[in-house]
């Protein structure tokens, strides 16, 4: 009897280990991976020389994570030729600590960022995102009207694996600046047909928003569209600069914005003011992140700069002028935005 219950415990055991050891190559125990699993998005067209971000664009359907995800078998949708465009790696400008808005200096920002090398067009291993990377630009690929490219996805786990065929990516051209007047396609400065037939148009010009600025010839309150904006690179380096012009293209000095607080007109530094000008050394692109700070509209997508003045007007009531804009940089370089008021000069005396 004992040697029976010895053998019945070691089997018992025996048992055990067996169910055990085999228990992770039981279906129950495999990862998930749904076959309505899909991309929710398909065509994808971000514009080289910005990195362009495309987030939750793979609906799991309860599949278990992480997923690996991988691009495969890019082919130009012209001739269906493969290419290892997509694949070529780029330098890319990466946060390796938080921006704030409040760093005091250039050197601070950077010390916050590092280059690494990725593909220029890229998924993320674990979570489906794509990203176009700002150093990816027309000598690296294909843009509109170009049809473009074609690439497969393969999404897997233990569970197994689904292979999305045929997703697009159609660039267009690079745009240094956002508002951008130049048509995205072709590159001409873009134009507001007035006609039916297309045979009367008049060219797009940018413009800011202006508040209480009386014209000096008119009397009149001068209207958005009568000041244009222009954005004027001039060098490779890392400044940005406004200028104000009058009718005669002439400058306007900064000292007439008598409000102004210029150190907190951008995320920059140096501020440097003079007669014609006032420059500041910044870091690109602008604004850095989406993120809100004091330089920035209210989601934080892109800068925001006001200029002010005040003036006596007749009865001696106070005026306070302004104008306000919101742009976007993502070209590194010496930047100038000049607001030109081109249809009457702004009254800065007092009545």
């Amino acid at each position: 009897m004992p040697g029976k219950i010895k053998y019945l415990l070691s089997a018992i055991v025996f048992s055990g280990i067996l169910i055990t050891s085999c228990r992770k190559w039981l279906p129950g125990d495999l990862d998930y991976l749904s076959p309505q699993a899909v991309f929710t998005q398909t065509q994808y067209q971000p514009i080289l020389g910005r990195t362009t971000l495309y987030s939750r664009v793979f609906n799991t359907d309860n599949s278990t994570t992480p997923i690996h995800f991988e691009i495969t078998n890019v082919r130009y949708k012209e001739n269906g030729n493969p290419t290892d465009d997509l694949a070529r790696e780029v330098p890319a400008l990466t946060w390796k600590a938080a921006y704030t808005g409040y760093e005091k200096s250039l050197a601070e920002i950077e010390a916050k960022r590092t280059m690494e090398p990725h593909p220029l067009w890229e998924i993320r291993e674990k979570s489906g995102d794509f990203i176009l990377w700002s150093s990816a630009d027309s000598t690296m690929l294909r843009q509109q009207p170009d049809s473009g490219y074609l690439f497969d996805v393969v999404a897997s786990n233990s569970g197994g694996a689904n292979t999305y065929k045929d997703l697009l990516l159609m660039p267009l051209r690079a745009q240094p600046y956002s508002p951008y007047e130049y048509d995205e396609i072709t590159g001409e400065r873009a134009k507001q047909y007035l006609t039916e037939d297309s045979s009367v148009y008049r060219l797009i010009y940018l413009h800011p928003n202006i508040y209480n600025i009386t014209g000096d010839s008119t009397d009149l309150l001068l209207k958005s569209d009568s000041v244009r904006v222009y954005f004027h690179k001039k060098g490779n380096g890392s400044s940005l600069t406004f200028k104000f012009l009058n009718k005669d293209s002439l400058p306007i000095s900064p000292s007439n914005f008598n409000r102004t607080i210029w150190d907190s007109v951008v995320h920059g530094f140096n501020v440097k003011i003079t007669k014609d000008a006032v420059s500041y050394d910044v870091a690109y692109p602008i604004p850095l992140v989406r993120y809100p700070t004091r330089f920035t509209t209210t989601d934080g997508s892109q800068a925001h700069v006001v200029f002010t003045f005040d003036r006596l007007g007749f009865g001696g009531i106070r005026q306070t002028g302004t104008i306000d804009f919101s742009f976007s940089i993502f070209q590194k370089g010496d930047w100038e935005i000049i607001f030109h008021f081109y249809s009457d000069n702004p009254r800065f005396s007092d009545e």
